[in-house]
């Protein structure tokens, strides 16, 4: 499965017809504010994924039915009630959320080892939403009976806490980002983090071989879609990218990392 490139046959009402040529320095609008709503959810998000991992999922996940997701299948929305965490065993998947203004942004992609759900464990009604990208086998398990997995193991919980306090200082380096970088750099930066997740070595380069839309590589970098194309053309040109024969976007990672700083 490969990354689509495409381009809009003619320009949505609003947008400049002036041709934008990034730089090391460009500022731009995103097409929505990154307000404490989406914020929190990524922080919360990030700090609580990480621990329920490991030794939590050899002691909960024994002798539970796998669920089968396809590919565009919804695994729970926003709005929902239901408090339950689904351990993915493979496949991927998109977290997001929509903001109030109806923009729907993705602050994580996920896989095999990984688990959705988990903002349920600090609100009632679902904040966030989970699409799977790929066919995806998933275990549920109610909030109610992961709470009390770490009730029997206190390490678990200090662990939690760690994780948390490390999560912050990350969640505060993208706020960052998000405040001070063009859309050039959050781009490299955000395709940096999937050749970390999904990425598989082709020779000195990494491909990523999962289907993302050019829509939902701007939802993860937070940017409209023509300046997300203008900059995956600039990065292009510059040799950090490149295509594969079938199609694939291949990365020079080492020179993404270069120009990331």
């Amino acid at each position: 499965m490969n990354i689509k490139m495409r381009t809009r046959p003619r320009k949505p009402a609003g947008v400049s017809s002036v041709s934008l040529q990034p730089t090391g320095n460009e500022q731009d609008e995103t097409p929505f504010d990154l307000d404490d709503f989406a914020v929190r959810l990524a922080v919360v998000s990030t700090a609580l994924v990480t621990v329920f991992r490991g030794k939590f999922c050899d002691a909960i996940l024994t002798n539970r039915k796998v669920t089968t997701f396809e590919k565009g299948d919804v695994i729970y929305d926003l709005g929902g009630t239901d408090r339950t965490f689904f351990f993915l065993l493979n496949g991927l998947v998109k977290v997001g959320t929509i903001t109030p203004e109806g923009h729907e942004l993705i602050y994580d992609v996920r896989k095999g080892g990984d688990v959705v759900g988990e903002l349920c464990a600090s609100q009632r009604q679902r904040p966030d939403r989970v699409v799977a990208l790929e066919r995806t086998e998933a275990i549920s398990v109610p909030y109610v009976e992961v709470m009390e997995v770490l009730r029997k193991q206190p390490k678990l919980l200090d662990r939690l806490v760690e994780v948390f306090c490390q999560a912050l200082t990350e969640a505060y380096e993208q706020v960052n980002s998000l405040a001070v970088d063009d859309t050039v750099h959050r781009l490299a930066k955000v395709l940096l983090r999937l050749a970390a997740k999904i990425g598989r070595r082709a020779g000195q380069d990494v491909e990523i071989p999962t289907y993302l839309t050019q829509e939902e590589i701007s939802q993860m970098v937070s940017a409209r879609r023509e300046r997300v194309s203008t900059a995956l053309n600039f990065l292009r040109r510059r040799g950090m990218l490149h295509y594969s024969n079938r199609g694939s976007l291949i990365l020079d990672a080492k020179a993404l990392e270069s120009y990331v700083g």
